[in-house]
């Protein structure tokens, strides 16, 4: 069976067995991709995974299961199953919507022509890629990782409420990790494009981009500890309020695992930061017209604005416990039960350069690689990450810093935010928030 195949049959399965609600999540994903290594080919892989999750409600009661295997016998295994479930379990109080309908956008996640990329063309452009990489700058010591590939996937909604809605999507990539040394320093330098324009796909763009980000850390030393004002570069920001996207869940607000507790119309940051959520946006990966739960999105939900916490984000259940209308943020695997999550986690440009940032301030440490995340909590707010970068004085380079830890704490971040630039990253990511400047953080030498 194919995935339409396989979820009308479990659809009528469900009918037969008489379920009350139930609804379904299927996926079809294939990836393809090569690594070299000195000028050889050395790992080609392709694999496929495919699966279909019932969640139904018998009298209430939640019940779940999944296949990965697309046969009758597995499947109708699978929704008795997840009937069995509902003998044990406590009523669930939550109601699976109909059919809507949905926003008339072309989100481009899908080009036809990536589909013609094959072994022959990823061999080409990592052979490129690699030999642009040894080229890239002469203190390139090594170059231990050049990988091309693509993936495509499939995945289908659909309940016994008459909702069936079907998305295809793709993407390639092409990306070097190298080694820069000088005397004994030696740093990592990396960096991927993603997409579906191939056009954007240039080696030895590629190339230069991984060797400086490399090179500009050579030379690094500590700081002394003390307060700094901080510039998260836009490869980083992303990544910081990625660790605490969970605080704005509505779930984990009901579980009071959420500092945003009762905050719902207070000020909660700095009067200059906004977060969105913006689900319509053509050509980002975390864009949806219709959420895993069959609710249809919207092209914007304001979460922070001017610093005033506006809206929680919720799915079905959540939504249900607040009396409140779901946001079409629901997500869900074929494998797992339902949770939250930001379609697009969007903080608008500000009006200034970087530049003009890392200007403002005497002395200042633009932020531009983070070491693990293990110190970070999202319940607590708690941040204690290593961090390198360069130092700025009067807004000139002074030079590379590492072995430095930045300890603060999210919630008390929000508030000390006092510039955003006016550039995004060019990573393919569904979190796009520009440089931001954020002044009194502890810094640990």
């Amino acid at each position: 069976m194919n995935l339409e195949q396989a979820a009308g049959f479990v659809l009528e399965e469900g009918k037969r067995y008489g379920i009350d609600s139930f609804d379904l999540i299927a996926t079809d994903s294939e990836d393809i991709g090569i690594e070299v290594f000195k000028g050889r080919i050395v790992s080609t892989e392709t694999s496929r995974s495919r699966g279909v999750g019932i969640r139904v409600l018998n009298n209430s009661r939640p019940g779940y299961s999944y296949s990965e295997r697309f046969s009758k016998e597995a499947l109708s295994q699978m929704v008795r199953d997840a009937m069995d479930q509902t003998e044990i379990t406590d009523p669930l109080d939550m109601e699976l919507p109909g059919p809507k309908p949905l926003a008339e956008v072309d989100l481009k996640h899908y080009n036809p022509e990536l589909e013609k990329l094959d072994f022959a063309w990823m061999r080409e452009q990592g052979l490129a890629l690699d030999n642009a990489s040894w080229e890239s700058d002469k203190r390139v010591e090594n170059v231990p990782h050049v990988g091309v590939g693509k993936s495509s996937t499939q995945s289908l909604i659909a309940n016994s409420k008459g909702v069936f809605v079907k998305k295809e999507s793709n993407v390639a990539y092409l990306g070097t990790g190298l080694v820069v040394a000088e005397g004994d320093i030696k740093k990592m330098g990396s960096y991927y494009r993603s997409g579906r324009d191939i056009s954007q796909f240039d080696t030895a763009y590629i190339a230069k981009e991984a060797a400086h980000r490399g090179t500009e850390l050579l030379g690094a030393k500590p700081l002394q500890s003390g307060v700094y004002t901080i510039i998260l570069g836009n490869r980083i920001s992303p990544q910081i309020f990625g660790m605490f996207s969970s605080p704005y869940f509505a779930d984990a607000v009901q579980k009071g695992s959420s500092r945003l507790v009762g905050k719902l119309g207070n000020e909660v940051a700095s009067p200059i930061l906004s977060i969105y959520c913006e689900a319509h946006t053509p050509d980002y990966p975390g864009s949806r017209l219709v959420d895993a739960e069959g609710i249809p999105t919207s092209a914007r939900t304001k979460v922070l604005e001017n610093g005033i916490l506006k809206s929680y984000l919720y799915n079905l259940e959540s939504a249900k416990k607040d009396n409140v209308a779901p946001t079409g943020h629901g997500v869900r695997s074929y494998s797992g039960r339902a949770g939250t999550s930001f379609s697009n986690m969007i903080v608008p440009l500000g009006n200034k350069t970087r530049e003009e940032l890392l200007a403002s301030d005497s002395h200042c440490i633009l932020v531009t690689k983070l070491e693990g995340g293990a110190g970070c909590s999202a319940v607590s707010g708690e941040i204690s990450i290593g961090i390198q970068g360069i130092y700025y004085k009067n807004g000139k380079p002074e030079h590379a810093v590492d072995r430095i830890t930045m300890n603060t704490n999210y919630f008390d971040l929000l508030h000390k935010i006092q510039g955003i630039s006016n550039e995004y990253s060019d990573s393919y990511s569904s979190i796009k928030v520009p440089d931001v400047l954020i002044s009194e953080i502890h810094v640990a030498g």
